[in-house]
């Protein structure tokens, strides 16, 4: 049966080119057992000269005779419209590591590769494109791709097939018009469009010769990837016969060929982008940065540094493949603490020194589709609203979606925009495949996002506990939070993974589905359900799904970044965060005309309750966009959907008014900034754009829900605020817990109805304290209230630090250097301490890191063993000193106090004068 389907669908392939393509066979006639002797499969390697056309090429050609499983790049894989292809081809989808890299692509591309090898040893057959992309001149240019190199070594006895397509150059699926990779929906219906134009049957067809040929005698099966790739790419850019020539290795001819037989009409070509780093001399980098990247190089591509020339390409003369090429990138964003670097702009030595030196400004190749935004911007009265009646999240959701009905409710660039009627119906969908998974948690890895708002919403409708889980923080920290929750699935999305850059997903790649998957397995019986469900009452619903009705049942399983050396895992219950939210909004004025604008990932509390839901359950409408440090885009965002509601940390807000042009953020009315200290820096930049009056601090932990007080606008900015109504806060001495006097310094404590009832992680201390018969929460924080009752914050309790929003705990790091030290030689018989760690931490800057040492170790060893033992790439340190000896105290306990006192600014100091 399968082979009746692939022999009809190979045919209607060709009837669909046939209008378009006159398309030539030579050398198949050559593909036969005597040339093809080996014992193995048969490795096809065409070159790549358009996106979609030529890939259906080779396999409708040889079909009958080698059936085919191409390895495709990821993002052509998912398409639509290809991806039920594929998979009946049983295609091998593989990692684009140009946009990326990750450890699940690293794993995921040495699977496909065992799979590749494992098949062409039982003699199944495979196309793989050498360069590993579509070229983006005449010329085809394998560079350094290593993929060949690796299956020729590890199964010499496979049957190879060297295939050149000519013709395509110039056609309108070729870089020689295109700047980026079609839409194929578009370019289907372009060329429908041509076709009826042309009366069907008179379009001028493009002819295109596909060559086949044996891997002739000199092929060099044995050599390196460098040489092997060089002879692949004299192979394929031969002339093509179809333009005169002398060069010996010119490449395609461009062949441009009219669409319309009422006269010589063409597309426009593409005009590649030029490099704008010519010569070394231009580039000002100091020579310790020039000989680091040097030696980085040196190790990539297996040289001898001092061999290494500026004018160097570094695919081509140095042979990095495109997995080199993510690791490079990775290396100069932790080096040199520089943002996402798209591998394809890396292109020479040059190049590189550019970026390190910050002389270059990188293209942004992923711009914004336009979106139309007409229903975005339907009229909505303008009054005052507030968080819905309800007891469970989901059901206040429910309630809204019933009253707002075709208002637009959620938007992004992912999944456009949605009313609330239309997430309400994918919110029943997906709640119908959540409640039939296994387990009373589910994982959700996504950004602030769409989907991540449907997951949320349909995890609580399914009966089941969101975990969230924060992708940044490494695998120590995943694994603890597999452990610790039970979690059997974590939802996540492949288009979210594959921008998902140097991150290490170890502890949870395991339990990843892809919700590209899962929306392939929802039937329309399923969706019609979905949708006569969505005209049920709410309490049908909730009937229907059994789902929680309780305030006090557990809304969501939050984890903090693990101020010891383990994450704690927090529940919040649906009352924590509704309680919150509705205080809140007692001291906020919300109105049903504002745009939220959720830029903080879902992991963290604040995002998850008042970037996410808070403005859902008011009523309000939200915009989102994944990453908050991409300010230039977030500020386009800004003025695109309207924003008039921002919440962030400090640092994403100061990115965003920093990138802002004028009359980006001329709606914005209100801005809450919090996680950790304001900076006086954050206040002018808003002031620059006539916003100073609107931005306003708050405080808040995620065991409280999160927030604990809040700056009122229009009301004297002091400290971080007052507390919110229905909180309580106490100042205590921090050891004896005794109330201190007002305006005198100590230990904050809170209690409220927002506040969680204790941690997930067995055996913890409760962080609760009893005080005049009340129970209270220790937040572990030292300040003191003024007499107007506003906080002042005045330092933390407990050795941690905050870096980007993110709890970043000392004494972890100090214990993980000194076990690497102890790895590293024998110190078991020395008296005193061997390592301490300190930091420093000024508003407005990111914190630095000290390693004060007894031993001789090099920042670098250190730094790469943070990295290896599961630290987050926050987690640098800025220097190690070294010491004859740690001071310590009386008790034998290390004087962090003397360190930070004496011997920081003594270093500050140095460094300034350097």
């Amino acid at each position: 049966m399968k082979t009746i389907v692939q022999w009809l669908m190979m045919k209607t392939l060709g009837f669909m080119l046939w209008f378009r393509y006159r398309i030539k066979i030579e050398g198949a006639e050559h593909l036969n057992k005597q040339t093809l002797k080996n014992p193995g499969g048969v490795l096809f390697l065409p070159n790549h000269p358009s996106y979609f056309i030529d890939p259906v090429l080779v396999p409708l050609t040889v079909f009958k005779t080698y059936p085919i499983r191409p390895m495709i790049v990821e993002y052509m894989y998912y398409l639509p419209g290809i991806h039920w292809i594929m998979r009946f081809l049983n295609s091998l989808p593989v990692p684009n590591f140009q946009t990326s890299s990750n450890s699940l692509k690293k794993k995921k591309t040495e699977k496909v590769f065992d799979e590749v090898v494992d098949g062409l040893r039982r003699g199944e057959n495979f196309l793989i494109y050498p360069a590993g992309k579509v070229k983006y001149t005449q010329k085809e240019v394998v560079g350094g791709a290593s993929g060949i190199q690796k299956i020729l070594s590890e199964a010499p006895e496979t049957n190879i097939v060297l295939v050149r397509i000519k013709g395509l150059w110039g056609s309108s699926f070729s870089r020689a018009i295109l700047s980026k990779a079609p839409s194929l929906g578009e370019k289907f219906l372009w060329g429908l469009k041509i076709i009826f134009k042309n009366l069907i049957f008179f379009t001028p067809r493009r002819e295109i010769i596909v060559s086949f040929e044996p891997a002739p005698a000199d092929f060099p099966r044995l050599a390196s990837r460098l040489e092997l790739n060089r002879y692949l790419e004299n192979w394929y850019n031969q002339p093509d016969g179809l333009s005169t020539t002398k060069e010996l290795l010119p490449g395609d001819s461009l062949n441009l060929v009219s669409y319309s037989m009422w006269g010589e009409q063409y597309l426009p070509l593409h005009v590649q982008a030029q490099d704008n780093v010519l010569k070394n001399e231009d580039i000002k980098i100091p020579p310790a940065v020039r000989q680091k990247i040097y030696q980085k190089l040196g190790q990539l591509a297996e040289v001898d540094p001092s061999t290494i020339k500026s004018d160097m390409a570094l695919d081509a003369d140095l042979g990095m493949d495109s997995i080199d090429m993510a690791e490079l990138a990775a290396f100069l964003q932790d080096e040199y603490e520089l943002g996402v670097i798209p591998t394809a702009q890396m292109t020479s030595v040059n190049k590189l020194l550019a970026i390190a030196a910050k002389t270059v400004v990188l293209q942004d190749e992923n711009q914004d589709e336009e979106q139309n935004l007409k229903k975005w911007f339907t009229p909505i009265p303008h009054q005052l609203t507030t968080i819905h009646a309800g007891e469970t999240i989901h059901e206040v959701f429910l309630s809204v979606c019933d009253k707002l009905k075709n208002r637009p409710a959620v938007a992004d660039d992912m999944a456009g925009i949605l009313t609330y009627k239309q997430l309400k119906m994918r919110v029943l969908l997906v709640a119908d495949y959540i409640r039939k998974q296994p387990g009373n948690t589910i994982g959700i890895l996504l950004p602030a996002s769409v989907g991540a708002t449907i997951l949320i919403l349909a995890t609580l409708l399914a009966g089941k506990i969101p975990i969230m889980i924060n992708w940044t923080v490494g695998p120590r920290h995943l694994e603890a939070v597999v452990k610790l929750s039970g979690v059997k699935k974590v939802l996540t999305s492949w288009a979210f993974l594959d921008r998902l850059d140097n991150v290490n997903l170890d502890g949870v790649e395991e339990l990843l589905v892809m919700m590209e998957d899962v929306r392939r397995t929802l039937s329309l019986k399923d969706k019609l359900l979905a949708t006569l469900r969505s005209k049920y009452s709410v309490n049908s619903i909730l009937k229907t799904f059994n789902s929680p009705r309780s305030g006090d049942d557990q809304a969501v399983l939050l984890f903090t970044s693990g101020t010891e050396s383990l994450p704690k895992g927090v529940p919040l219950s649906h009352t924590n965060i509704l309680a919150n939210q509705r205080a809140a909004a007692e001291l906020v004025e919300l109105y049903s005309d504002d745009v939220m604008y959720g830029i903080l990932p879902p992991f963290h509390a604040f995002g998850f309750t008042v970037s996410t839901l808070m403005a859902l359950l008011a009523g309000i409408r939200v915009a989102f966009h994944p990453n908050p440090t991409e300010g230039k885009k977030l500020a386009k965002g800004m003025q695109k959907y309207g924003v008039t509601l921002l919440c962030g940390a400090p640092t994403f807000l100061k990115g965003i008014v920093r990138s802002a042009q004028p009359g980006q953020i001329e709606t914005l009315r209100l801005c809450v900034t919090g996680a950790e200290k304001a900076p006086p820096e954050l206040f002018d930049l808003f002031g620059q754009h006539g916003k100073r009056e609107n931005i306003v601090e708050g405080y808040g932990i995620t065991e409280c829900a999160p927030v604990l007080t809040f700056n009122p606008p229009r009301e004297p900015h002091i400290g971080v605020g007052r507390p919110l109504p229905g909180i309580d806060l106490l100042i205590v001495h921090p050891e004896t817990y005794a109330p201190v006097a007002k305006g005198e310094q100590g230990l904050i404590l809170a209690r409220g109805p927002n506040i969680f009832k204790g941690y997930l992680n067995p055996g913890i201390s409760s962080p609760f304290v009893t005080v005049d018969d009340k129970e209270w929460y220790k937040t572990g924080d030292l300040g003191y209230l003024d007499p107007s009752n506003y906080l002042i914050i005045a330092g933390r309790q407990k050795r941690f630090i905050k870096v980007g929003g993110e709890m970043v705990s000392l004494s972890a790091i100090e214990e993980s250097i000194l076990h690497m030290i102890l790895e590293k030689e024998s110190h078991s018989g020395e008296e005193g301490p061997l390592a301490a760690v300190c930091a420093k931490e000024q508003p407005g800057e990111k914190p630095r890191i000290y390693l004060f040492t007894r031993v001789n170790l090099t920042q670098e060893e250190a730094n790469q063993y943070l990295r290896k033992s599961g630290f987050s790439n926050l987690v640098r340190l800025s220097q190690v000193i070294q010491m004859e000896e740690i001071p310590i105290m009386g008790t034998g306990k290390i004087n962090y106090r003397l360190l930070e006192g004496e011997h920081l600014p003594k270093i500050e100091k140095l460094e300034t004068t350097a």
